[in-house]
């Protein structure tokens, strides 16, 4: 019984320390406003690279297609006749 009150005391301590650093994370987060932009502005940024992405991979599946019409049902999984 008395191990298992060690290792919970253990474990109190291991979260009390990281209570304590997530805190620490925050108050530099909230003294450092410009960080949060940046993030933000990085966020948007990834969000329209995505987008385009997208757009680009339809495109490419369509030009797939349009081929995959023009070789016709005998065309082997290479591409060829």
């Amino acid at each position: 019984m008395e191990e298992l009150i060690c290792k919970l005391k253990e474990i109190q301590v291991g979260l009390k320390n990281s209570l304590a650093d997530l805190q620490l994370k925050l108050a530099t987060f909230d003294s450092q406003p410009e960080v949060l932009a940046n993030l933000d502005h990085a966020k948007r940024d990834a969000e329209a690279r995505a987008s385009s992405l997208e757009e680009e991979v339809k495109h490419l599946r369509e030009e797939l297609e349009a081929i995959k019409d023009m070789l016709g049902p005998g065309a082997g999984k290479d591409g060829f006749p």
